[in-house]
């Protein structure tokens, strides 16, 4: 048996490494490092069928130019919005990028990205966390609303509720696509419990003359959304008042036709209102004004143009 003995010479005043990774050095770490301030992402409730968008910045925190080579997030619900790769940093530059959640289902959704760069031996890991939340659906009932007719100037309304089943729903606006309508209701933005409704009111004040028809538009968080009713009017002109007049025929086998009177004074004096000789028993005056009274009589006129005494008068009061 014999003692093999080994020399070892260490210089003064260096140290040996030890622990370090075949073929790196301390200093080469040193130069090069991926950073992120935030490694656990917390994304939050979002309803099942809609995506939210947080950012995240990433920081070359080495001393020389860094290349990130790839980024791959596990799980579909998430995915990575602007990150273009490959992408150089330069010693201390950072850059900033979104990171999606879509969740496809309820409940708490956990994943990662990992970032892979020239820094040795280092993958950038960032730790992922959500929660699906379960969308509901929003009716708003009545479908449609018919105001009918309405003049100008006039106003009215009617009530539509909107109601929440299957989960909550959140409200966020509600529009009406015509000056000629107006919504009414809780401040925006507000949120149904399942199974609940909340009333608007729907008013109309007609700014022309022409008929008029609207959506109204409902935007929330509801799986349906947005939700859109058709409201319709009719404009009207002014209340036009008539007066019908009807009388006997005359009893003469030779009458041509009537002619008709009027005066605002009981007894007269009249003046004819009918621009030629009248040959039915019926006329309509559309010349009246509210708040009026008005005297009517007729006369009989035979084919040689006589005319015959006045009949007995008629009283019209127009409201």
């Amino acid at each position: 048996m014999s003692l093999v003995f080994v020399s070892v010479f260490a210089p003064a005043g260096l140290a040996l490494a030890e622990n370090q990774p075949v073929g790196t050095s301390s200093s080469a770490t040193a130069r090069t490092q991926l950073t992120c301030v935030a490694t656990k992402l917390q994304l939050g409730e979002v309803a099942v069928g809609q995506t939210r968008v947080r950012l995240i910045t990433i920081t070359n925190s080495g001393t020389t130019t860094l290349i990130v080579l790839s980024a791959a997030s596990t799980g579909t619900e998430f995915g990575l919005n602007g990150l273009d790769l490959p992408l150089t940093l330069a010693a201390g530059e950072s850059f900033t990028f979104g990171v999606a959640f879509a969740p496809q289902r309820s409940g708490r959704v956990d994943g990662s990205i990992s970032i892979i760069s020239e820094a040795p031996n280092q993958t950038l890991t960032i730790q992922l966390s959500g929660t699906g939340r379960a969308t509901g659906q929003l009716q708003v009932t009545p479908a449609t609303i018919d105001f009918g007719d309405a003049s100008v100037g006039s106003t009215g309304s009617q009530r539509v509720q909107l109601i929440a089943s299957g989960a909550d729903v959140t409200v966020s606006s509600a529009t009406t696509s015509s000056k000629n309508f107006q919504l009414k209701g809780p401040a925006l933005p507000f949120t149904i419990p399942a199974g609940h409704s909340v009333p608007f009111t729907v008013t109309f004040v007609p700014h022309g003359s022409d008929s008029s028809s609207a959506v109204l538009s409902f935007v929330s968080d509801a799986s349906n959304s947005p939700n859109e009713q058709v409201v319709t009017l009719d404009i009207v002109g002014p209340v036009q008042h008539k007066v019908r007049l009807s009388w006997k025929a005359s009893n003469s086998k030779h009458v041509a036709g009537y002619n008709i009177y009027r005066g605002t004074r009981s007894g007269g004096p009249y003046k004819k209102i009918n621009g030629s000789l009248d040959p039915s028993t019926n006329y309509t005056d559309v010349h009246v004004v509210a708040g009026y009274k008005y005297y009517y009589v007729a006369t009989a006129v035979n084919a040689k143009g006589q005319e015959s005494k006045y009949s007995k008068q008629v009283k019209a009061v127009i409201p």
